[in-house]
């Protein structure tokens, strides 16, 4: 499935706010370049996170409230004032193709969710409100592939191999609910490529192959490979003569291999045989989807993303005008808090002939300039001076200004 639209009421920081995502079976007029791409900016606390949040308990539908996941500090609080009574999430999203199971209602259309979140004494509880459950029954089977998704927070911790416990993850929770648990657990850990890709390699020899393709082409030229080998279990990569296992790469490595290869291995999951795992259809949420991620490889992350699995939905967060600059206005989302709360809206601002010192000065970041602060206050005194006619302060402002040492 993917998402449609999805409103916020007294959810967190939002007092109330609605927002639209692009995905690949959305109909407009002007369809962006990368129609599955929907990036999150915005300052500190406007709300990015919680709206991955809101899309991920929506998605769960009326298992939301069986799913383990344990509500903390949902419900909007403002300081001097009582409580909200609860919060309430509202979603729309259209099944695709993949969701179509034997027993779903052909004539629908589209699937709505509604979510409210209940203050109970000190604690809060998730409460599913709407009416019509009959469409969401394919969610209670962790066999169907129907209902994909995925959510990993900022904080996505690789699990050791040797400390998997995988009865442990089944009794806490049910399969969908654990594919979004680190947006809202950190110390929940990702699946490690070693713990379950030695199976398809030995089993499923195509399936590896599929698996090792998609993650030599989403790391790119120039960059380290998967290898077929093995060093105590875990896998290695190459770099020209360089042979690294994967606990030895640099944290940017393993901060994106981390989450791809725990999403790969829920494609693998879901995805029958018969069916390429590019092919593979849902929405995947990425909080801080760059990090660690040098700004050279960010340039490309998106596009990246898109091309070599288009048929996911992305919603991604990020503070990288690098990111910005690789979109059109279509696929970026604004969160922006004011006295009210915070509120999310559509950028519509052409970015797509900008560099990143022009996208940090647009509505989208608000700088006014890009220097350091002390830089900024020195050239304003040498501009005052120079207006006076003090040929020095001129002289010292066109060096600060080229750069050049005076």
């Amino acid at each position: 499935m993917y998402i449609d639209s999805i409103t916020l009421k007294d959810f967190r920081t939002f007092r109330r706010s609605s927002i639209d995502f692009v995905h690949p079976y959305i109909n407009t007029a002007e369809p962006p370049r990368l129609p599955n791409i929907n990036l999150v900016i915005g300052g500190n606390g406007s709300g990015k996170t919680t709206l991955l949040k809101g899309v991920a308990l929506a998605a769960l539908g009326p298992a939301v409230a069986e799913s383990g996941i344990f509500p903390y500090h949902l419900i909007r609080r403002i300081h001097g004032y009582p409580v909200e009574t609860g919060a309430q999430i509202s979603a729309i999203f259209t099944p695709n193709t993949q969701d179509r199971t034997e027993n779903f209602p052909a004539h629908i259309s589209r699937v709505e969710s509604q979510v409210c979140i209940e203050q109970v004494g000190d604690l809060e509880r998730l409460k599913w409100t709407h009416m019509d459950e009959k469409p969401w029954h394919p969610i209670y089977s962790e066999s169907s592939d129907a209902f994909f998704f995925v959510g990993y927070g900022a904080n996505r911790r690789v699990e050791n191999t040797r400390n998997v416990d995988s009865a442990g993850r089944r009794t806490t929770s049910f399969i969908r609910a654990r594919r979004v648990m680190n947006l809202f657990e950190e110390t929940y850990s990702l699946l490690p490529l070693s713990h379950w890709l030695p199976q398809y390699q030995v089993e499923f020899p195509e399936r590896f192959e599929e698996v090792k393709g998609l993650i030599n082409r989403l790391l790119g030229r120039g960059r380290y490979r998967l290898t077929e080998s093995r060093d105590r279990d875990e896998y290695i990569f190459q770099h020209g003569r360089s042979f690294v296992p994967f606990p030895a790469l640099s944290d940017g490595y393993r901060a994106f291999l981390g989450w791809i290869g725990d999403l790969l291995y829920h494609v693998c999951r879901t995805c029958p045989i018969d069916r390429p795992l590019d092919r593979n259809s849902g929405i995947v949420m990425v909080d801080e989807v760059d990090l660690h991620i040098h700004p050279g490889w960010q340039r490309d992350l998106l596009p990246k993303l898109a091309r070599c699995l288009p048929t996911v939905q992305f919603i991604v967060t990020s503070h990288s005008p690098l990111l910005v600059g690789s979109l059109q206005w279509h696929n970026v989302i604004i969160a922006r808090r004011n006295r009210s709360g915070s509120v999310l809206n559509r950028v519509e601002v052409d970015i797509s002939k900008l560099d990143a010192d022009q996208i940090l000065l647009t509505e989208l970041f608000g700088l006014s300039s890009t220097r350091s602060s002390n830089q900024t206050r020195r050239i304003r005194k040498l501009l005052r001076s120079t207006r006076t006619g003090d040929t020095v302060s001129a002289r010292d402002l066109m060096a600060e200004l080229s750069g050049l040492d005076t």
